[in-house]
């Protein structure tokens, strides 16, 4: 689900009096950051065990596509000039918005599902022109048709393999009527794709 990474900062060479002069910079600003704070000693245990029950909510799931998402050891945290004193609980997460650089944290008691999403939502407003709420059941909502196809594809294969050999004008009405559903099935799966077109805001 996620990259590990050292820090979120850029990672220029610099002098300690170069570095000290400079104002911390993000090392991504092409989407909204969300860095899982965990100890990799442990393989990030639990939060693999949250992953498991909070990122299997299909709202979630999805809204994920909007973020750049990586796992951080909380020594790197403390040591980020940008994330140093964002929380404390291990395992966290702590959500970016680098257009305005605006934080959200969620303490280990408050990662859930619920608001995990909403704590996605605020931060997605910041950065893109497109509701994340808006996006998501748009998805959901193609999916529900792409199964609804899936089904229809089914029945109509079905119903082919049990005509007679010697039906062949009603078999070829069948296939025309299969490749019509397939390609609205490929149609489906690009606006699915479109969909996470995003456009971002400007900085002010």
């Amino acid at each position: 689900m996620s990259n590990t990474a050292k820090a979120v900062v850029s990672g220029d060479a610099a002098t300690d009096a170069e570095s000290a002069a400079r104002e911390p910079v993000l090392k991504w600003t092409d989407k909204p950051i969300l860095v899982y704070v965990c100890d990799e000693a442990d393989g990030c245990e639990a939060f693999e065990k949250i992953e498991e029950i909070v990122l299997k909510d299909e709202k979630v799931a999805l809204g994920m596509k909007a973020f750049r998402t990586l796992r951080m050891h909380p020594d790197d945290v403390d040591a980020d000039p940008i994330l140093k004193e964002r929380g404390k609980g291990v395992p966290r997460m702590i959500f970016i918005e680098p257009n305005k650089m605006k934080f959200q944290i969620l303490e280990p008691k408050k990662v859930k599902a619920s608001a995990l999403f909403s704590a996605m939502k605020k931060t997605a407003k910041g950065f893109w022109k497109e509701s994340l709420a808006t996006v998501v059941k748009s998805h959901q909502k193609l999916m529900v048709d792409q199964d609804k196809l899936a089904n229809e594809i089914k029945t109509l294969e079905d119903k082919k393999g049990r005509l007679d050999e010697d039906e062949d004008r009603k078999a070829k009405e069948i296939e025309e009527e299969i490749a019509e559903a397939q390609a609205r099935r490929t149609e489906l799966r690009t606006k699915k794709t479109d969909l996470w077109k995003l456009t971002r805001r400007q900085p002010s």
